[in-house]
């Protein structure tokens, strides 16, 4: 192993360490000696790939959310068929416990940071972008394979499905009665 790759290993334990911890306490309760104790390492070699808290946390969201883009375009790319798939980036949505909720927690911390720190908002909005562009190619991918309707707009339905989506997370995530990762698969499986 090269140095290089060795330090690309490191700033990445330290990125996932901070990811899981701000999943785990919220971005704000996170320190960056909580952060060393996990990765097994000592502040000042944190400080070395990153200068402070902030600039931790924020590419800590960063590379969580990248993430789990990947995860979901590796497994997407096996699926053909549009319905399927769909269904499938569905179910990669749902807060079950484990690595998706975790995500989630971290997306919900990335929303509340972009609320008041005005410089996170492009990054934010672009992690949108690209989230619905996934569901409006499959979309547009059902619509050639004739699986969906061609009179819906391929635009609206991936804001319909987001909001759909983002709001009964946060329903789950909070422990709003009644809406369980169950009932939340259910509602989302019926607009598709």
């Amino acid at each position: 192993m090269t140095a290089e790759n060795g330090d690309d290993s490191r700033k990445a334990a330290i990125l996932d360490a901070a990811a899981q911890l701000i999943a785990e306490r919220g971005y704000h309760a996170v320190r960056i000696s909580d952060i060393a104790q996990v990765v097994g390492t000592s502040t000042g070699t944190v400080h070395y790939y990153f200068p402070g808290k902030n600039d931790v946390l924020t590419a800590a969201l960063k590379h969580s959310i990248d993430h789990a883009f990947g995860r979901q375009s590796l497994e997407l790319k096996s699926i053909d068929d549009a319905h399927q798939r769909l269904l499938k980036l569905i179910d990669m949505q749902l807060p079950r416990v484990g690595v998706v909720r975790d995500e989630w927690s971290v997306w919900i911390q990335f929303w509340a940071e972009a609320m008041i720190r005005p410089e996170l908002r492009p990054i934010h909005g672009a992690y949108y972008e690209r989230w619905r562009e996934t569901i409006r190619r499959i979309v547009e991918r059902g619509q050639r394979q004739k699986v969906f309707r061609s009179d819906v707009d391929p635009e609206t339905i991936a804001h319909r499905l987001s909001a759909l989506t983002d709001g009964m997370a946060i329903q789950v995530l909070t422990g709003t009665p009644n809406m369980t990762v169950s009932a939340m698969r259910e509602v989302l499986v019926a607009f598709v």
